[in-house]
């Protein structure tokens, strides 16, 4: 599979702003493993939305890489988001946000939104 020189320049960004955010503590997790369950109802409208703009945004929009204004940027750095401050079967990552004010069940329900293409 061949990448385009931005899209290339975009991962090598978010890259670099997740191990630079997280590196108080080591960097990035484990992979959560979290999955779509086919009854999923979570959305970007419904669960999405709020959990940047109450959890991420206050760094994320504008101050440090990646950005997360948009649900395209999110789907972006979703895997490193999962890596960063999700939870699933096999990890529960705290490393964003830094003051890791989030509870497991919307961590989870990150991990599983994320699984679900974070649409």
């Amino acid at each position: 599979m061949k990448f385009s020189s931005s899209f290339s320049g975009l991962a090598s960004c978010v890259i670099a702003g997740f191990a630079s955010v997280g590196c108080g503590q080591g960097g990035l997790g484990d992979p959560t493993g979290a999955t779509c369950p086919s009854n999923s109802t979570l959305t970007y409208e419904n669960f999405g939305r709020t959990f940047f703009a109450t959890n991420c945004l206050e760094c994320h929009s504008s101050k440090e890489s990646p950005h997360f204004n948009t649900l395209e940027q999110i789907q972006a750095a979703k895997d490193l988001i999962d890596r960063a401050a999700a939870s699933g079967p096999n990890a529960t990552n705290t490393y964003m946000p830094e003051d890791g004010e989030v509870s497991d069940a919307d961590r989870t329900k990150l991990g599983e939104w994320l699984a679900c293409g974070a649409k």
